[in-house]
């Protein structure tokens, strides 16, 4: 039998809201707030879900698609 004691870390399934905000202004150039982030949520302009506490959690995929998606800069 092998020895596979080499795991890998899944890669990151969701963004909580902070990390959201660091993830637009570093890779995307959006100088955005959490106070925004949690407006578009609530209005269905940014892909979400809400986990059974309350927090907010953007799914990575959804939220890279709908950067791609985005072709104008969206506005604070």
């Amino acid at each position: 039998m092998e020895n596979t004691s080499t795991l890998t870390r899944p890669a990151k399934a969701f963004y909580s809201t902070p990390e959201l905000v660091a993830h637009l202004r570093d890779y995307a150039g959006m100088k955005i707030s959490k106070g925004t982030i949690f407006k578009w949520s609530m209005s269905g302009k940014i892909p979400c879900k809400k986990a059974p506490n309350g927090r907010l959690l953007f799914p990575v995929d959804a939220v890279q698609k709908w950067l791609v998606g985005n072709d104008e800069k969206v506005e604070a």
